[in-house]
């Protein structure tokens, strides 16, 4: 991957040479990595014109960064830079040391960019990754996420997905071929297919912040925590078969309240195994205006 050279090469200050003494880059890999995790990616990518011991650091890191603000350009007629950005997605991840495991991908796509996204996750959970997050940054348009981007793994422990239309059969391989998820997060994600569900047998923690729901199936037999937090849901919300839950949090904005406990939505059936059940679900008396006469 070719870096840009906004970090001059054999930079004293930059490498903190001090009266010749090199004292940044005598430290360790894990250290060194440590300090690049607080850098945007391509200036991680950077750091290799610093001198020899840095060349080939950036490969090695135990996390990614793809995100579609580091390659804004006002130039540009959509204000990005979408060339520039899927070239530097791929080349992250197809030049990195294919023998350290990746401990974090995270990824921040528009809509223009869904395609590539399933790709870069693909790739991610082939390095072995264990926390995946992926971000939409769409105001109007979510991107879209489906099951081609999802890849059989076992060392995905952790799903953070915001701001995105998950489609169709998208929780497919969730259930089935990621052996070792425990714990998957959904903020701001529609979910406009009425059929999907959510069984996986690894999974313990389940968390629902906003988004639409046409509907949705969650039978996670091994789920101990479960969170739904101001769902806007069009369809069914429906909880069976969770017999491990410990603690259940359901938290519906007012005007939903009366609808999902009395609506038939059944939200709560699965919930009767909690230990701890936390409800709030503000409910309106209807005014009855007296009679006249």
């Amino acid at each position: 991957m070719s870096a840009p050279t906004s970090i001059p090469s054999g930079s004293e200050s930059a490498r903190g040479n001090i009266n010749g003494v090199d004292r940044l880059s005598s430290l360790c890999d894990e250290l060194l990595h440590h300090v690049m995790s607080f850098l945007p990616m391509p200036e991680v990518v950077r750091t290799s014109l610093l001198s020899p011991r840095w060349r080939n650091l950036w490969a090695s890191t135990p996390f990614i960064h793809i995100d579609d603000q580091d390659f804004l350009d006002e130039n540009h007629p959509s204000g990005q830079d979408d060339e520039k950005l899927e070239m530097f997605g791929d080349n992250l991840l197809l030049l990195r040391d294919g023998a350290v495991c990746l401990d974090e991908a995270r990824i921040y796509i528009t809509h223009e960019g869904e395609r590539k996204c399933s790709v870069w996750i693909r790739h991610a959970i082939k390095h072995k990754v264990r926390l995946l997050h992926v971000y939409g940054s769409g105001i109007e348009i979510y991107p879209f996420l489906d099951s081609t981007g999802m890849f059989p793994s076992q060392h995905l422990k952790i799903i953070r997905l915001h701001s995105l239309e998950l489609t169709c059969g998208f929780f497919r391989p969730l259930n089935n071929d990621c052996h070792v998820l425990e714990n998957l997060e959904l903020k701001d994600c529609n979910l406009c297919d009425p059929s999907q569900e959510i069984s996986s047998v690894s999974l313990k923690v389940l968390r629902i912040v906003r988004g639409i729901i046409e509907g949705l199936l969650i039978c996670a037999r091994n789920l101990t925590n479960i969170s739904i937090i101001y769902p806007n849901y069009d369809g069914a919300i429906v909880t069976r078969d969770l017999s491990s839950l410990v603690t259940a949090s359901v938290i519906i904005n007012s005007h939903q309240g009366s609808d999902i406990i009395v609506g038939g939505h059944r939200l709560l059936d699965g919930l009767s195994h909690a230990t701890t059940l936390e409800l709030h679900a503000p409910l309106h008396e209807q005014s009855h205006k007296p009679g006249i006469g």
